[in-house]
């Protein structure tokens, strides 16, 4: 019994396909109890994966064309970007579209910009009438933030004859952007209800911040605060105070105003704030960001960019003495530019020459060193070292005073007014009221009672020194057969002498040296005739220049001539093969004559860059050739310098921005003036009613002849710099009054070139919103 026990039991364990089968078939209902849930389950996390990730990198495609877009406007490339239609800062209703060159993460990005009006409740001008209003600039409105709670909005209007009283103010606004509020009652326009611009602004909501809108029934613009009805421009100040939780930071604001009164000035507002509107598509996603930008409006003809202005004398003082006189022309002279950044580009490049000469030139010239052209029965008159001495000989009859030209002059195509006699004169001895120089005229060739009635030159003491003398020739004896004849009245006295020298008749004819040597890093350029830069001997040739009388008979001259392209080929490379303007300039084989308190020679050349290293400025160049006579101390001489008619000048069409921290200089200006003597003082140069000087030039005698690294003086190449600290420009400040009073000295100006400093920015977005579908 046991034995067979034991048999079943082994056949029974000993059956391995029955319990695999059972296992398997336990296995596989278990397994369609799970799989298809399990299969569904991954399927649908692998379908929520695949788009997560599609969202994301539509996202990160249209994130990219944002920073493309701010990019863009910060580098200043919209109007080579957008074309079509032409991009222009003033439309403010088309949108620019453009799209990203590459794909990114496999999506196309499109990229829309467009121009956000601001101003609230004005409709925007159409872009023409936009443009004409910033860019004429007779009213300009803009702000700037002095400390963490202050604001000053500055209004600027220069009124045309007889408006200086026609403006009303209708409305000013201002914008506050997103976390900056304004202080109620805190504005000086709301200081006392009596005033006639009292009033309490209207405060909403508007684009993410804050529009602050004061309203006025007609105000007349003298009334308002800080206006001197007299001065020019008329300029007010409104201050307000802000309240802001973003610590260490100012709004950039913009501010609006509009006017009626003035037929072409209806509104104005502050065109150095632009905001855009960015909007980036990538697949589904969308992004859509709000830039603002702060920079200096372009006004007038100011362009952007830094300068450096160099240049020598061309002669030399080897006999120093109390004047101060060159007498020795060098062939040439030179100059080092080593301070323009490496990666400068230069922008533009103007030579300028100039010179004195001692006399014009005319029709007949005679430097008076014998008697080849004149004739004298006596002898009274004689020739000594270069000049005509006169003497009477006592007991020598009156016909021996007479000094008469031998041969006629033909004036007769002279216009009435045109024709002159001119000589330098001195006397010697000590003499008085009856010693007199006289001349006179024939128009028949000399003969009996052709002669003029005797004509005074001089009489009595007029000192050792050559003075310039001349005349104009009366239309009568503007003929064919012209002659002239001196005629010495006393000058009996046994020291009394008169003396004439380098006689000329005619028409002055003032003339320029119009070429000149130049060279870069000691090879000599040119531009061949097809106007390309070239290595070689040829002299350059003066685009333009200007011939000015100083005291009779002499001429200064200045001659101007862009180099640019010369500059850009020839000087110094930077870091990245770019031409950056530094090098040593050499100029020479420039004209002039030595020997005078005037004598002088000299070049400057200005060289405009930019550069990533350097902060934004506009600039100015003035560049008329300009004779300024000496003045008196109770009225000095002020030379209109920018041509409006009246002294001086007034320099606009620019918007001092907020200074960068650790910024020094405001504006620099260098002038150019030619004088030759340095020891004449009381010249100056004032900018806002303030002196400037700098180390070797006084604030009283600033035209000295002698500039900072200059080998040789005689001329004056100087560079002066207004700093932020000297309160003489503010941010805000629209306009400079710049004035080069003279009381005793004498001289030319060649050029003056300022530089007021413009920042350009690109802020933050003030909203950031994601919409996506």
């Amino acid at each position: 019994m046991a034995k067979k026990i034991k048999f079943e039991l082994y056949k029974c364990l000993s059956d391995e396909k029955g319990q695999a089968l059972t296992m398997v078939l336990a296995f596989m209902l278990l397994s369609s109890l799970t799989i298809t849930p399990l299969l569904s389950f991954l399927s649908t996390a692998l379908d929520t994966n695949r788009l997560y990730e599609e969202k994301t990198d539509a996202l990160y495609a249209a994130d990219a064309g944002i920073e493309d877009a701010i990019w863009q406007i910060k580098y200043n490339n919209l109007s080579s970007l957008l074309t079509d239609p032409a991009y222009d800062e003033y439309d403010f209703s088309t949108n620019w579209t453009y799209n990203l060159s590459e794909q990114l993460n496999n999506e196309d990005t499109t990229v829309n910009i467009k121009n956000i009006w601001i101003p609230k409740g004005i409709p925007p001008p159409d872009k023409t009438t936009a443009r004409n209003i910033i860019e004429t600039g007779k009213l300009i409105i803009s702000g700037n933030a002095p400390s963490d709670s202050d604001y000053e909005i500055k209004l600027t209007f220069y009124p045309d004859e007889g408006e200086e009283a026609a403006l009303m103010v209708e409305k000013i606004g201002i914008w506050l952007p997103l976390g900056f509020t304004y202080v109620e009652d805190s504005s000086n326009l709301e200081a006392d209800p009596e005033d006639e611009y009292y009033s309490v602004p209207d405060i909403q909501s508007h684009a993410g911040g804050q529009a602050i809108i004061w309203n006025f029934s007609s105000a007349n613009f003298t009334l308002f605060p800080g206006v001197n009805p007299e001065g020019m421009p008329l300029t007010s100040e409104i201050t307000f105070e802000y309240s802001t939780n973003q610590t260490g930071i100012r709004p950039t604001t913009i501010s609006w105003i509009t006017t009626t009164g003035v037929a072409d000035v209806t509104l104005s507002w502050d065109a150095d704030v632009k905001v855009y509107r960015i909007l980036s598509t990538a697949g589904e996603a969308e992004i859509e960001a709000y830039s603002i930008k702060c920079e200096l409006r372009k006004l007038g003809s100011a362009i952007a960019g830094d300068y450096r202005a160099i240049g020598s004398s061309l002669m030399r003082d080897t006999i120093p003495d109390s004047y101060d006189v060159r007498d020795e022309l060098l062939t040439e002279s030179d100059a080092v530019c080593d301070d323009i950044p490496s990666d400068a580009v230069v922008v533009g490049a103007y030579l300028y020459w100039s010179g004195w000469f001692e006399r014009a030139k005319y029709q007949w010239e005679d430097d008076c060193s014998d008697f080849t052209n004149w004739e004298t029965p006596g002898n009274d008159w004689n020739y000594s070292s270069g000049r005509f001495v006169g003497h009477h000989v006592g007991g020598a009859p009156d016909e021996h005073r007479y000094l008469t030209m031998k041969d006629s002059l033909d004036l007769s195509t002279y216009a009435p007014g045109t024709a002159e006699v001119v000589w330098e004169q001195w006397e010697g001895g000590k003499l008085d009221e009856e010693d007199a120089l006289k001349f006179q005229f024939s128009n028949d060739g000399g003969s009996p009672g052709s002669w003029s009635e005797l004509i005074p030159a001089f009489a009595d003491d007029i000192g050792s020194s050559p003075q310039s003398y001349n005349y104009t020739i009366p239309d009568l004896y503007l003929v064919n057969n012209f002659k002239m004849r001196f005629f010495l009245d006393h000058f009996g006295g046994s020291n009394d002498y008169c003396y004439i020298d380098n006689i000329g008749i005619g028409e002055a004819e003032f003339t320029a040296d119009t070429s000149a040597i130049f060279k870069i890093n000691g090879e000599q350029v040119y531009f061949d005739g097809d106007g390309k830069p070239k290595k070689g001997v040829e002299e350059i040739i003066a685009n333009r220049w200007s011939v000015l009388e100083n005291e009779p008979g002499e001429c200064s001259y200045a001659c101007n001539l862009d180099v640019t392209r010369l500059v850009q080929e020839y000087s110094n490379e930077g870091d990245h093969g770019n031409h950056t303007g530094n090098g040593e300039y050499t100029v020479g084989s420039v004209d002039a004559d030595t020997g005078d308190d005037w004598s002088y020679a000299g070049w400057s050349l200005i060289i405009i860059y930019s550069s990533s290293e350097t902060y934004g400025q506009q600039l100015y160049l003035y560049d008329d050739f300009i004779y300024s006579p000496e003045g008196t101390a109770e009225n000095p001489h002020n030379i209109d310098f920018d041509g409006d008619g009246q002294p001086g000048g007034i320099i606009t069409g620019f918007i001092v921005p907020d200074p960068i921290g650790g910024e020094e200089n405001a504006a620099k200006l260098t002038c150019f003036v030619g004088e030759g003597d340095n020891c004449w003082v009381n010249d100056s140069l004032k900018f806002n009613d303030t002196y400037l000087s700098n180390s070797e030039s006084p604030w009283n005698n600033v035209w000295n002849s002698q500039s900072p690294d200059m080998s040789e003086d005689g001329v004056d190449i100087d560079t002066f710099n207004i700093t932020w600290a000297s309160g003489l420009l503010e941010p805000g400040d629209s306009s400079a009054q710049l004035d080069l009073p003279t009381i005793v000295d004498s001289w030319n100006l060649v050029y003056v070139i300022l530089a007021l400093r413009s920042e350009t920015v690109t802020g933050g977005t003030t909203h950031y919103v994601i919409l996506s579908s």
